[in-house]
């Protein structure tokens, strides 16, 4: 099981302290639009503001956290071995190679002339390091690796990778924001890496003085690919999204993160805003605590998940903004496919598994409590209510709890706390290995591992023909998935992004990963 203490630590020490300084009747500056051909600076300049809806730890150890916001603001400082296109495939990052050389062993070709932020030159030694540091158990994002990893540096600019068994998604693993980044090695072995970002990306650190001024980045000038053409970057936490809009309205923030399906008309409506809505990798999950009775009943969980009106949820609730899941993988994910056996919303067919699960029409089981957040998802609250409806329409009473969002991420790994917990969680990856191995193989939110499952997982990890993979996802996996039914992903998510037209060349790809360096200021 993943440590998570240090993290949990900081969170209560932020939720303590937090503050919001943005205000709706803050003072408008000038946004005027700047004309639709207008050209990128020649030097960098300007500053963006990008409000996150998720807090950030206070810890800045890239790989000791499990939290998307700080994972996408870490991508500007911290780069990855490899890197994900706009079309889905591989290309190179900090690796410009990397090739399955043994069953066991993966060789990675590094780019050479690349230096870290605070100018020593990144090597193998460092790439050594980091896939080591990483995926040692007592580090938060060793929860998307199988088994600690071992490296052996062959030249300055060649690393072998040792992965124990056959690891056929090795290239979606380096690809992700946490798993895959390189930190210098002299800062691992000194155990100093939590005190600012020291990457090799397009921004290096300037300064965290508190929540409510967030993290301050700027462009680094020894950068070894393409200048940025924005010269700072301010990433912040707000916790309430009509803030956020409030913000973006009054020119106090260039860009806001998950808008509300209500709030898009809003936007729509000014001139001077743009959005965009990506169709993420992100599932949203209900999570089962299946560690204590009664979700310790495999047949309550399967008879929850067919209780559940999804469709309803997106369609009516999320105004659309999602799609209905039909597998453990969303539409995005490389290997999906419709699983014949995912749940369905069928009221009869749960009313039978609740009888056959020892509870008919709900006689003789509690109260369930559901855990939701609020002001960091989209109409939480509003789709727990719907939640709680259907329970009570197959004779399950369920109580609604809503948690504000530091104390929600807090209590996500806590298996004591509630019996469903409603959470998002992805990684920044084509390949749901990473998530899988995450939710199922570490059990990090319920605390329970299924030998069907884990067993299915370590196949298909290790079959290294891509049919043969895709056949062991959906004849072995999925229905592994199903019966067990540790977590429910309801829907996927739709990542509702606002910002200012002066924003120019802002994309958000299905990962959430927007690359700041490549969008400008328009004047």
């Amino acid at each position: 099981m993943v440590n998570l203490n240090r993290r949990c630590v900081r969170l209560s020490c932020l939720a303590a302290v937090a503050a919001l300084v943005v205000t709706a009747c803050a003072p408008a500056q000038d946004m005027a639009v700047a004309p639709a051909d207008a050209a990128p600076p020649a030097e960098p300049e300007g500053k963006v503001t990008f409000l996150s809806a998720e807090n950030l730890s206070g810890d800045w150890d890239p790989f000791d956290h499990t939290i998307l916001a700080q994972d996408r603001l870490q991508r500007a400082a911290y780069e990855t071995l490899v890197r994900v296109d706009e079309d889905g495939e591989f290309q190179p990052g900090l690796a410009l190679t990397w090739e399955n050389v043994a069953p066991t062993t993966w060789r990675l070709g590094l780019r050479e002339g690349v230096t870290f932020h605070d100018g020593t030159p990144m090597t193998a030694e460092d790439v050594k390091a980091s896939i080591e540091y990483v995926s040692s158990p007592e580090v938060a994002w060793s929860l998307a690796f199988p088994r600690p990893f071992t490296a052996d540096v062959v030249d300055d600019h060649t690393v072998d990778i040792h992965t124990g068994e056959p690891f056929a998604p090795m290239p979606g693993l380096l690809a992700t924001g946490a798993a895959g980044v390189v930190a210098p090695s002299e800062l691992i072995e000194a155990g100093t890496l939590d005190e600012k970002f020291v990457g090799t990306g397009p921004y290096r650190w300037v300064s965290y003085e508190s929540e409510a001024k967030g993290v301050h980045l700027t462009v680094n000038e020894d950068y070894w690919g393409e200048e940025p053409k924005i010269k700072d970057y301010v990433f912040r936490y707000v916790g309430d999204s009509q803030t956020r809009l409030a913000a973006l309205r009054s020119g106090q923030a260039d860009i806001i993160d998950r808008v509300e399906p209500h709030q898009v008309a809003d936007v729509e409506s000014d001139p001077r805003l743009a959005i965009t809505r990506t169709p993420t990798v992100e599932s949203k999950w209900l999570a089962f605590r299946a560690a204590k009775p009664p979700m310790d009943n495999p047949l309550l969980r399967q008879a929850i998940a067919h209780a559940i009106n999804v469709p309803q949820i997106v369609e009516v609730v999320l105004q659309g903004s999602g799609t209905v899941n039909t597998s453990y993988f969303s539409p995005s994910h490389e290997f999906h496919s419709d699983s014949p056996t995912f749940p369905t919303y069928d009221p009869e067919r749960a009313r039978e598994l609740l009888a056959e699960a020892g509870y008919p029409g709900g006689e003789g089981l509690r109260t369930l409590d559901l855990m939701v957040s609020v002001g960091f998802y989209p109409m939480t609250k509003e789709y727990g209510e719907v939640i709680v409806q259907n329970l009570a329409d197959v004779g399950i009473d369920a109580k609604l709890t809503t948690l504000e969002t530091a104390r929600y991420n807090q209590g996500l790994f806590d298996p004591e706390m509630g019996d469903l917990y409603d959470h998002g969680w992805f990684l920044g990856s084509y390949d749901a290995n990473s998530v899988m191995m995450s939710l199922f193989g570490n059990a990090l939110v319920t605390s329970v591992n299924d030998p069907d499952v884990d067993a299915a997982l370590a196949a298909q990890m290790a079959a290294l023909d891509g049919a043969e993979r895709r056949r062991l996802i959906d004849d072995r996996l999925m229905p592994a998935l199903n019966e067990s039914m540790l977590e429910f992903p309801m829907f996927t998510s739709e990542l509702i992004t606002a910002y200012s037209r002066n924003v120019r060349d802002l994309e958000v790809p299905p990962t959430s990963y927007h690359r700041i360096e490549d969008a400008f200021l328009a004047k």
